[in-house]
């Protein structure tokens, strides 16, 4: 056998090296979904914990909620102190019933675009839904995406009401962590929520407003 010379070895080891942490990188992902929920015909969207059965909307209009999103940063993993989380009140018992977006992700060093993801859910992290826009893009890189207009999520059995207090949590964070404690993607562009309110949190939001926080977990 020929033998491999040191520069050779190097070369192979890197190589080793980066085909485990892409097996690493897509068994974490695949982790993550199980832990979320079970996939729906939307590759893009997982469940999170429980959606109630024979659920009734209440009566009303639908309203829209625009996320403008700055330089966002998606940074460790869901739940994570350092994440970047925002709170908005809709209405105690707020229907969701539809989630769009059209943003454009930019990771940070070797964190892939597919790593990057944003969870809805009510204050308790009980029920909610979660986004992957760069689905199956495993790779570094800037790139857009969009939804496509609003996707319907009482057809795809995805929507889920918000608690007493009414509010709606969306929290940025990576499937798997690169750069812990710093950002793996910057996310711009705007989401998109599509809600139904109780009859008596509408007239609440007509008079006092939209209320909305950003903050740091």
């Amino acid at each position: 056998m020929t033998p491999i010379r040191r520069a050779e070895r190097r070369v192979l080891f890197v190589h080793e090296n980066k085909k485990e942490r892409r097996e690493m990188k897509s068994m974490m992902i695949a982790a993550v979904a199980g832990f979320t929920g079970l996939a729906t015909a939307s590759p893009f969207l997982t469940q999170v914990g429980e959606r109630p059965t024979n659920i009734q909307s209440p009566r009303g209009g639908s309203l829209t909620l625009n996320i403008d999103l700055v330089n966002v940063e998606s940074r460790d993993g869901f739940n994570a102190a350092v994440n970047e989380v925002f709170n908005f009140n809709l209405g105690a018992g707020a229907h969701i019933t539809g989630l769009g977006w059209d943003v454009t992700i930019a990771t940070v060093g070797a964190s892939w675009l597919s790593e990057a993801r944003v969870e809805f859910t009510d204050t308790g992290i009980t029920t909610g839904v979660g986004i992957t826009p760069g689905v199956g893009e495993n790779s570094p890189g800037t790139m857009s995406f969009n939804s496509g207009g609003i996707l319907d999520l009482v057809g795809l059995d995805l929507d889920f009401f918000l608690g007493a207090d009414g509010n709606l949590r969306v929290e940025f964070w990576e499937t798997f962590v690169d750069n812990p404690g710093s950002a793996d993607a910057i996310w711009n562009g705007t989401l998109t929520v599509q809600y139904i309110p109780t009859p008596g949190a509408l007239a609440v939001l007509g008079l006092g407003g939209l209320v909305a926080g950003r903050r740091r977990r």
